[in-house]
């Protein structure tokens, strides 16, 4: 566990932090650190709303287990897709930055 945080904190952390030392400076550093954290606690907080309406759903499709099993395995299908595609934007947003940093 301590080797899984450690290795996510470097990227998670460090990147964000350099661009906004290098682009705001002294003085205007924390702002764009708090833009960043506020754009990701929003869409955490729209994560944490869809996962809250799965863990709701009773998953009564039918009255045998296999209808609930398959109700539930339905419902958590929204919250797969937004993983995915913040994988995928988090990718994307990634190779971007480091092909612009490059062709400076």
């Amino acid at each position: 566990m301590f080797l899984f945080g450690f290795s996510l904190a470097i990227p998670f952390y460090l990147p964000s932090s350099m661009f906004a030392l290098k682009r705001g400076g002294k003085d205007g550093s924390a702002t764009i650190a708090d833009a960043f954290d506020i754009c990701g606690f929003g869409l955490l907080a729209v994560f944490n709303g869809i996962v809250a309406r799965v863990l709701d759903v009773s998953g009564e499709v039918g009255s045998s287990s296999a209808g609930m099993l398959l109700g539930r395995k339905r419902a958590w299908l929204p919250v797969f897709l937004w993983m995915l595609g913040g994988s995928i934007a988090a990718m994307a947003s990634l190779f971007g930055a480091v092909w612009l940093e490059g062709e400076r």
